[in-house]
């Protein structure tokens, strides 16, 4: 598993305040009782941790969901950076 997949993962069971070792790619947000505000603080968190921006989290239906949008604001802010350089 990626360092990336692990961080979102870890955000997701912080925010769903469950064992991070509940929380699997397949898992539904819904089914850990995820509301809009809970998904903002994942975006807020994830943006943070992956320091790109996240996007999509009105689309999002499981974690796997936030794993990619995780790994796309990783190369997003990759970009940033390279080209302010």
């Amino acid at each position: 598993m990626s360092r990336t997949s692990r961080k979102a993962r870890r955000i997701v069971a912080a925010v769903a305040v469950v064992p991070r070792r509940c929380i699997q790619p397949d898992t539904r947000l819904d089914g850990l009782g995820l509301d809009m505000l809970d998904r903002m603080e994942i975006v807020v968190a994830a943006e943070r941790a992956t320091g790109g921006f996240v996007q999509g989290e009105n689309d999002w239906e499981t974690v796997g969901d936030v794993i990619a949008a995780c790994r796309a604001a990783v190369i997003y802010g990759d970009c940033q950076h390279g080209a302010a350089t």
